[in-house]
């Protein structure tokens, strides 16, 4: 992913607050339609906001050219996110090697409370290789 949002981000209304090595912060707002039953925001939204974060923060420690995919996305719900306010995205690479990398993730509240923590494992495919060979 590059520092630029994807469709889907841009559609979601995702920002990208900061990007810097091996970190990546991530913040979006919730709609009345992002919500379940329940009226609070879709545990999908959540997720969605954690992996692009997680996958933020893993483009700024891969060479130009590169591309990743999450294939192991572990989100653990720690509290309700909130209809109409902005959640906010804080992940770090733990990991990055020549063909997986890690990364982990939390997902806080307009008021600082923890709503989610996640980790991801990528396969990363680098620039001048098929991924056949990965």
């Amino acid at each position: 992913m590059s520092a630029q949002a994807s469709a889907t981000a841009e559609w979601l209304g995702i920002d990208v607050v900061s990007r810097e090595e091996g970190t990546a912060t991530l913040e979006r707002p919730t709609r009345p339609e992002m919500g379940n039953r329940a009226q609070v925001v879709h545990g999908g939204f959540i997720a969605l906001l954690a992996d692009s974060a997680m996958g933020q923060a893993m483009s700024t420690v891969l060479p130009e050219g590169e591309r990743h995919y999450s294939f192991d996305l572990k989100l653990s719900f720690i509290a309700t996110g909130r209809i109409g306010e902005r959640l906010r995205a804080v992940s770090r690479v733990l990991h990055s090697g020549r063909r997986t990398g890690v990364a982990e993730c939390r997902v806080e509240g307009e008021d600082g409370r923890l709503v989610a923590t996640a980790t991801a494992t990528f396969s990363v495919f680098l620039p001048g290789h098929d991924s056949k060979d990965n």
